[in-house]
């Protein structure tokens, strides 16, 4: 296998890990947005806040890092 295809198969991975955080955040949002239309704001909500912020951040970080990495394959 040459460089360029161990490239793109890592990059399709990544793809691979940004739906899958893509799919936990939605679901996170509408849980979290159910207990706020109820008025529940315990901790379960405040950990749900918390979690979309962390899931966020990882999503972005993921996609800089494969917008490099697609970057990089210009130089193979």
């Amino acid at each position: 296998m040459s460089k360029i295809d161990k490239e793109k198969e890592y990059i399709n991975m990544l793809k691979v890990y940004m739906g899958i955080l893509i799919a936990l955040l939605i679901s996170d949002i509408s849980g979290t947005v159910k207990l706020f239309q109820k008025e529940e704001m315990n901790t379960v909500f405040w950990f749900g806040i918390a979690s979309i912020i962390l899931l966020s951040l990882a999503f972005i970080r993921l996609a800089k890092y494969a917008h490099q990495k697609i970057d990089k394959l210009e130089d193979l």
